[in-house]
């Protein structure tokens, strides 16, 4: 009698490797024409295009080629504009070593950037020299699809050998881009637009539902905008202005195959966004919004690595599978707030223009099935200065400050050699100012965390079983018993001494009889307790 397995298709990424690396990125951006030379530099920022990024795998070595977005803003001697925006983008390269990486294979980069620097020069006032570190994680997958065996039928004595693991079956991942277009009026109380300075934006999800295999995101773009007012000569010349507003936007991505009952984790990014002035008071925005979906099933398998039978030969083919066991994965969302003070040698506050805020992990770890994470808030602000007439009329500052931070999430099982996969991510941020304390700000953010604890296990799965074909085999002529003389006793039973990494599955295979025999042999009450040098019966 043949055995017939029940068998799953699991879709896994196995991890090959990972590294880091760290890379210095320097470079210069230059004024386009029409832009006003520089007297003052105010801020800048930067942002690693992944979108930009060519990756070429050689020999267990990863290259990877990108771009760096660089926004600054700057201060020109003009007093009608005195604030003005410039683009930039930066290249730069840099190499990982992933032993066992392929040409095939997936390489996820996760850049993050730890140090900006900027300068300028009054003798070039039309460069601004920048530079960045940056640190790079490089890991290396390669999506594999296997059937694994669940169950199996067979001759009455046939001994099955099953491990429990949980993995993340994927069932896709894609992503797709929408336009989001929608008009931001000016406030009553604010002055006529006389020109754009800058307009930027961030996206955010509120609601993911699926249905028939598309991920639908709804989402809010929130949108703010620097620009120059067109003041009349009787009122105080406050000649810089900020105004905010919300573009609501819905998006798909198909992923077939995807349900409500799966995870699905998603993001939504600007890639572009560009405003115009459309009158007076309205300006019109149009941003190109990327979301990015990930939909995976948490499967509990009970997969065969052995079996046999005492009755007949099998031939039994396994495959090593190694992929990341899910030891659990939960998420939280806190509140930072936190008053901090302008900086002495920076004006007061008038109007707050834009707050933007990033988290950096100073510490992660696991302890007691909890993953704790501490780290700081990096605040970034632009403002409107209340500036006393008579002195120098620079509107607009900029002040940093640092937020430190506490939060965790509870796994339960999570112990501290395993993996530990998180991702941190300021969903919102708002500043705000009482104006009889122009010298005070108060920072509200939301965090969330989703963190995913794995380990990296190696097993051995069944994949397929053959019964071999007998061979045929000459008899033998039986020898002539002598008479008066008893044909030799076979054993009836062996004692086997338990030796240490014992199982009582490896001693059943190894004297061919089933487990059920030997435990009832020894009375065992439990079988997976035995202990070296305990003496057991192995029935024959």
């Amino acid at each position: 009698m043949g055995v017939v397995l029940t068998k799953e298709i699991v879709r896994v990424d196995q991890v090959v490797g990972e590294d880091k690396a760290q890379a210095v990125v320097e470079g210069i951006i230059n004024l386009p024409a029409g832009k006003p030379d520089i007297s003052r530099v105010i801020s800048v920022k930067a942002e690693v295009d992944l979108d930009s990024l060519k990756i070429s795998i050689l020999d267990g070595k990863i290259m990877v080629e990108g771009e760096l977005e660089v926004d600054a803003m700057y201060v020109a001697n003009i007093a009608s504009q005195p604030v003005h925006a410039v683009e930039g983008r930066i290249s730069f390269s840099f190499f990982a070593k992933v032993p066992g990486a392929k040409k095939n294979m997936a390489v996820k980069v996760m850049p993050k950037i730890e140090y900006s620097k900027f300068s300028f020069d009054p003798q070039r006032p039309r460069e601004i020299s920048a530079s960045f570190v940056i640190q790079f994680l490089v890991k290396v997958l390669q999506r594999v699809e296997v059937e694994v065996a669940v169950d199996a039928t067979g001759p009455a004595d046939l001994q099955v050998l099953k491990e429990t693991v949980k993995l993340d079956h994927i069932v896709g991942d894609a992503s797709s881009q929408s336009i989001a277009k929608g008009d931001i009026a000016v406030p009553n109380v604010k002055p006529d637009i006389l020109e754009i300075i800058k307009v930027q934006g961030t996206a955010r999800t509120t609601q993911v539902k699926v249905l028939d295999g598309k991920i639908i995101v709804e989402g809010v773009l929130d949108v703010g905008v620097l620009y120059v007012a067109r003041v009349p000569e009787n009122q105080p010349q406050q000649p810089v202005h900020f105004l905010e507003g919300q573009i609501p936007f819905t998006t798909f991505v198909e992923i077939p195959g995807a349900k409500e009952s799966m995870t699905r984790i998603v993001r939504v990014e600007v890639e572009h966004i560009r405003g115009r002035k459309k009158d007076d008071r309205t300006v019109s925005v149009e941003a190109v919004i990327k979301a990015m979906v990930r939909v995976y099933e948490t499967k509990v398998l009970d997969v065969i690595i052995d079996l046999f039978s005492p009755s007949e030969k099998l031939e039994v083919k396994k495959i090593e599978l190694k992929v990341d066991q899910v030891v659990g994965e939960n998420e939280n969302q806190i509140i930072v707030k936190e008053t901090v003070n302008v900086p002495d040698p920076k004006p007061d506050i008038l109007e707050i223009y834009s707050t933007n805020a990033t988290a950096r992990i100073d510490n992660a770890r696991i302890i007691d099935s909890k993953v704790i994470v501490e780290g700081t808030l990096l605040v970034e602000t632009l403002y409107v200065a209340k500036v006393p007439e008579g002195q120098p009329q620079q509107p607009v500052h900029f002040m940093e400050h640092e937020i430190p931070f506490t939060t965790f999430v509870e796994i339960p099982g999570a112990q501290e050699n395993m993996m530990l996969d998180f991702d941190l991510i300021v969903e919102h941020v708002t500043a705000s100012f009482d104006p009889a304390s122009p010298r005070k700000m108060e920072v509200r953010a939301i965090i969330k965390l989703f963190a995913k604890v794995t380990e990296t296990i190696e097993i051995e799965v069944v994949t397929e079983v053959i019964e071999p074909e007998e061979e045929e085999k000459p008899e033998k002529p039986e020898k002539p018993e002598k008479p008066g003389e008893m044909p030799p006793e076979k054993p009836s039973l062996t004692i086997y001494i338990v030796q240490r990494g014992d199982t009582l599955w490896k001693i059943a295979k190894r004297y061919n009889v089933t487990v059920d025999s030997i435990v009832k042999a020894n009375n065992l009450q439990n079988p997976n307790m035995i202990m070296p040098g305990q003496q057991l019966i192995i029935p024959r």
